[in-house]
């Protein structure tokens, strides 16, 4: 099977600590999902040892389970190369895109254009600023997802409600996931819905319009 789906350490952190990783779906049916091979220490000593995490032990079993599903890439000379310049000119441009994210980018276009998924917004709309200084990202149209793109796919497979009573069970892990989700309010009305996803998704499709995954829920 090909690599179609490239996770960032992020997405990988608080999908572990929502009991969601393996709900995590590569678009169409075929294709297999890949991680950097240093997101199991950096993600690893994230879970173990930083954050608040109501559930530290279960978020850490969940991704050693979960590296065992997938693939761990370590990236070619020539995509050290191309994350190089793509850091390289987003510090000169004053862009967030660090070296993980930076990599990512680089094996996407690499190799054949897998989607990324990555829960860094600021990364998303630097690297739709530096298409017009670095011409290879333009690979990448339609080809990078948000981690709110993510979770309303979750959402829809396994129910709103569910999806909610496992986000809010950490409710510090990400704040505008817990804001969406209500998850200090007392109110379990059972039409809760999923707007403030959609409306968050928007507003990051503004920002970075040619790069953003078409779909609203991946």
């Amino acid at each position: 099977m090909t690599l179609s789906l490239l996770i960032d350490n992020d997405v990988l952190i608080k999908c572990a600590c929502y009991s969601m990783l393996d709900q995590i779906r590569p678009p169409g049916e075929d294709g297999e999902a890949g991680v950097l091979g240093a997101a199991r220490f950096v993600v690893g000593d994230y879970l173990e040892r930083r954050g608040q995490i109501n559930d530290r032990p279960s978020a850490l079993h969940r991704f050693q389970a979960y590296l065992a599903t997938v693939l761990r890439l370590e990236p070619t000379e020539e995509e050290l190369a191309l994350a190089s310049e793509i850091e390289e000119t987003a510090m000169q441009l004053g862009l967030d895109l660090d070296s993980g994210e930076s990599q990512l980018c680089a094996i996407a276009v690499l190799r054949l254009s897998p989607l990324l998924l990555t829960g860094d917004k600021r990364a998303i709309t630097g690297a739709e600023s530096l298409q017009k200084d670095i011409a290879a990202l333009s690979s990448l149209h339609g080809r990078v997802a948000c981690l709110e793109q993510a979770i309303l796919g979750i959402a829809n497979r396994i129910g709103v409600l569910v999806a909610r009573s496992l986000i809010c069970a950490e409710p510090a892990i990400d704040k505008s996931m817990s804001i969406c989700f209500e998850c200090h309010s007392s109110n379990d009305r059972a039409d809760f819905s999923v707007d403030g996803l959609v409306s968050y998704i928007r507003d990051l499709r503004a920002q970075a319009p040619t790069l953003l995954y078409g779909p609203n829920a991946l």
